[in-house]
C-alpha cells in the first residue's frame, strides 16, 4: 500500500507541478502589481483541469490494477483542490501575511493526518484513507482558505478572463512550470525505474526511508517561501549586498541543519529505522546517510532557486532542470541494476550536485548583471 501510494504521488506530482506553474512565485514577486489576483486564480482553475485531463489519460493507457487506480485518481482529486490553496497562498504571500498561510497549513495538516489515520485505522483501505484526506483538504480549503483570502481582497473578484492578459501571463510562468514539473520528475525517475524493475514493495521501502529526510524539505520551503517576496524587493531595488547576505544565510543554515541531519543517520540510523519502521528496514542504514546528504545538497540548490526566482531568471531555470533530470535518469539506469536501492540513493545526490552548480552560475549571472544597472 506503500508502494501504490508513493505510485500514485509520483505520478500526480510532476503533472501538477507543470500545470501550477509555480503561480505563487510568481504572484510573490510580482512587486510591480502587474497582474490581479483574479487572472492568477482564472489561470490556476484552467491548468487544474488540464492536469486532471493528463493524469486520467496515463490511468487509462497505463492499465494499473482497480485499486492503484483509484488511488491515482483519488490523490489527482486532493491535488487538484490543494491548488487552489496554493494560489491562495501566493496573494497573502507578496503582502507577507505569512501568518495566515501558516495558519492554513496547520489547520488542513492536523485535520487531514487525523482523518487519514483514523480512516486507515478503522477499514485498512488506503482507497477509503485517500478519499478522506481529498474531503478534509476540501473542507478546510471551503471554510478557511477562501475566507481569509475575501477579506484582504479589495474588490473580492475571483474571476477575469481575458485573452491577452493569460496568454502573457502564461507565457511568464511556462518555463518556471517547466522546471518544478522537471524538479519533481528528477526525483521521481528512480521511484518509475525501482517500481517497474525491483517492484511496488521495494519501492514502499525506498519511498518510506526518503520521507525521513522530509522534515528538512519542510524547513526549506517555510523560509523560501517566507524570503522570497523580500528577496525580490532587494534584487528589483537594486540593493544586492542584502540579496546575497540572505541567500548565504539560508544556505549556511541548510548546511548546519543538513550536517546534524547527515550525522544522526550515520551515528543511529539502524535504530531510528528499527524503531520508526521495522527491523528489515536497518539493513538500509548506509541508504539513509546517503538520502541524508541528497537533502542536505538538495536545500542548498531549492535556496538557490528561490533566489534566481526573486531574481526573476524563469527561463534559465529550464537548461538547468533539464540536465538535472538527465543526470537522475542516467545515474538511476546506470547503478540500479548493481546497487538497487542504494543506486537510485546515488542518482539523487548526483542529480542535486549538479543542480547546485548549474544554479550558483546562473544566480552569479544574474548577480552582476544588477550591480552594474
Amino acid at each position: 500500500m506503500v508502494g501504490q501510494y508513493a505510485l500514485a504521488l509520483a505520478i500526480t506530482a510532476p503533472i501538477f507541478m507543470f500545470t501550477n506553474l509555480q503561480l505563487r512565485g510568481v504572484q510573490a514577486t510580482d512587486a510591480r502589481n502587474e497582474y490581479q489576483f483574479a487572472d492568477y486564480f482564472t489561470l490556476r482553475c484552467l491548468s487544474t483541469v488540464l492536469g486532471v485531463l493528463a493524469v486520467g489519460f496515463i490511468v487509462a493507457i497505463a492499465h494499473y490494477d482497480r485499486t492503484t487506480s483509484l488511488v491515482v485518481l483519488l490523490v489527482t482529486a486532493a491535488k487538484s483542490i490543494e491548488t487552489f490553496s496554493d494560489v491562495i497562498a501566493g496573494h497573502l504571500q507578496k503582502f507577507e501575511r505569512l501568518d495566515q498561510v501558516a495558519r492554513a497549513l496547520m489547520l488542513r495538516g492536523l485535520a487531514s493526518v487525523s482523518t487519514f489515520a483514523l480512516t486507515f485505522w478503522s477499514t485498512r483501505s488506503l482507497v477509503f484513507s485517500v478519499l478522506s484526506l481529498a474531503a478534509t483538504w476540501l473542507v478546510v480549503i471551503g471554510f478557511y482558505d477562501f475566507r481569509v483570502v475575501l477579506s484582504v481582497l479589495h474588490d473580492r473578484v475571483f474571476f477575469r478572463y481575458s485573452t491577452s492578459v493569460l496568454r502573457r501571463l502564461i507565457w511568464l510562468s511556462l518555463p518556471l512550470g517547466l522546471v518544478m514539473a522537471l524538479i519533481s520528475l528528477s526525483a521521481n525517475i528512480p521511484r518509475y525505474l525501482l517500481q517497474r524493475k525491483l517492484g511496488t514493495a521495494e519501492l514502499g521501502i525506498f519511498v518510506s526511508m526518503a520521507y525521513l529526510m522530509t522534515a528538512m524539505n519542510l524547513i526549506v520551503g517555510a523560509l523560501g517561501q517566507s524570503v522570497c517576496a523580500r528577496l525580490s524587493r532587494f534584487f528589483a531595488d537594486g540593493d544586492v549586498h542584502h540579496f546575497k547576505m540572505l541567500i548565504w544565510k539560508l544556505i549556511g543554515l541548510s548546511l548546519v541543519l543538513g550536517s546534524v541531519g547527515v550525522a544522526g543517520a550515520a551515528t543511529f540510523g539502524k535504530q531510528i529505522l528499527t524503531v520508526v519502521y521495522r527491523a528489515e528496514y536497518a539493513s538500509h542504514a548506509s541508504l539513509l546517510v546517503v538520502l541524508a546528504i541528497a537533502a542536505t545538497v538538495s536545500a542548498v540548490a531549492s535556496f538557490l532557486g528561490y533566489g534566481m526566482t526573486a531574481a526573476r531568471c524563469f527561463r534559465a531555470q529550464v537548461p538547468i532542470i533539464v540536465l538535472v533530470s538527465l543526470t537522475s535518469a542516467g545515474l538511476t539506469v546506470a547503478l540500479l541494476p548493481s546497487r538497487a536501492l542504494m543506486g537510485a540513493g546515488y542518482a539523487l545526490l548526483g542529480a542535486a550536485i549538479v543542480q547546485v552548480g548549474a544554479s550558483v552560475l546562473v544566480l552569479s549571472s544574474a548577480i552582476r548583471k544588477q550591480a552594474l544597472l
